[in-house]
Formats: structure tokens, sequence, C-alpha cells
């Protein structure tokens, strides 16, 4: 993990496989880029069920987030 998570979304996260997290963090849209990154720097939170990833875009630095679908 990269950054601060709230134990809710550290429980989510871990539960998915490490195959799976890498292929979700390289897989984030930055909208100066304007196309796929890597989010690098995040942290995590549950918000309405979901996994919110939020953290900055490999390539510029900007902010991206990344959500994951709760069940």
């Amino acid at each position: 993990m990269s950054g601060e998570f709230t134990n809710d979304a550290k429980a989510m996260w871990d539960a998915i496989p490490q195959q799976a997290q890498e292929q979700l963090l390289k897989n984030v849209w930055c909208a100066h880029c304007k196309g796929a990154t890597t989010i690098t720097d995040f942290t995590g939170k549950m918000e309405k069920g979901n996994l919110i990833l939020r953290g900055h875009c490999i390539t510029c630095g900007g902010n991206v987030a990344r959500l994951i679908e709760g069940e």
C-alpha cells in the first residue's frame, strides 16, 4: 500500500488479489494527460460502500482517483 487507508478500506483492498491490485493501479484516468496512467502516493477510503483511491498521476503529478465498486 502507498498511504493511509481507513480500516474498512484496508480490509477491502487486502481482499483483492495482488495481481488485480496492480492492474487497478495501472489503469487510472488522468484528465490532464487525457489517458490511462498509474496512480502513486494514494490513500484509500470507503464511500457509499465503494473503495476510493486518491493519489497522483505518475506522469504529470496531477490529482487522480480510482473507484473500486463494493459488493
